[in-house]
């Protein structure tokens, strides 16, 4: 509780949390007055499909600075150091630093998501369990996103080079990888779709999207082809379970022996 109440004051105190909720609170009115032209039976459905896929390519960018920026801070200011040495292991610092930065990043944008729900329901037919899926889709890119800037914040020494891996990992994430998929597709066949599949949906921008479609009844499970359904083995709650347990573990444990090692 105390590193919740820590990391709150610092992330409050700076900018960088109410620029980043500046720019989503901005985009959020912008698609909004956007919406409003839209069909009354599917406007709700594709005012949140298109929320959410503008929030998929700015909010990765902004989570990994908030959440590399308060590590990088740790070390500057020599807390990391003080902590480190006298009270705890690196480790038990790194677990009680990743779920401060969590619970005050997801706090603040899920209390934003909230409040924009009023103004939904002005403008269109709101369905709750609609909302709700849109929500934890944003959750869990926050969850996946902040976890990956921690870890880059405990490997990088200066904030130029963290600036670098931020927009590298980023772009990475955004548009390597699908150019990636893209370039192996032709290789997919019936025999290894499945290890295809893998890969594909261990993305976060590939499997919440797919959660949040087939959470608003916009893509189908039923009548797949026999290669879809080799390839959509698990349900997209699954998918997006082990994508967020995946990336968490992943980017916590290279964090502590990246450390160990230096």
């Amino acid at each position: 509780m105390n590193y919740i109440w820590k990391e709150w004051k610092e992330q409050s105190r700076g900018k960088g949390i109410w620029l980043a909720l500046s720019m989503i609170v901005l985009l959020s009115f912008f698609i909004l007055l956007e919406g409003r032209s839209l069909p009354t039976e599917h406007g709700f459905t594709v005012f949140l499909l298109s929320l959410f896929e503008m929030n998929m390519f700015i909010l990765p960018l902004l989570s990994i600075f908030i959440a590399s920026f308060s590590i990088i801070q740790e070390k500057e200011l020599k807390t990391l150091m003080i902590l480190t040495t006298k009270k705890e292991s690196f480790q038990s610092f790194l677990y009680k630093k990743s779920l401060a930065v969590q619970a005050v990043v997801l706090g603040v944008f899920a209390l934003w998501y909230f409040v924009f729900a009023i103004f939904m329901t002005i403008f269109f037919h709101f369905n709750v369990h609609y909302f709700i899926s849109f929500l934890l889709s944003i959750v869990f890119l926050l969850i996946i996103f902040n976890q990956i800037g921690i870890f880059l914040g405990s490997i990088c020494n200066t904030r130029m080079q963290l600036i670098g891996a931020n927009i590298f990992t980023w772009f990475f994430f955004v548009y390597l990888v699908d150019l990636l998929f893209l370039y192996l597709l032709p290789t997919v066949s019936y025999e290894n779709v499945q290890l295809f599949s893998i890969f594909y949906f261990l993305d976060p921008i590939h499997t919440i999207p797919f959660y949040l479609e087939t959470s608003l009844g916009v893509f189908s499970l039923d009548h797949m082809s026999r290669l879809m359904e080799k390839m959509v083995w698990a349900s997209p709650v699954l998918f997006l379970v082990i994508d967020c347990l995946f990336w968490v573990a992943l980017s916590f444990g290279l964090s502590v022996l990246l450390k160990r090692k230096g």
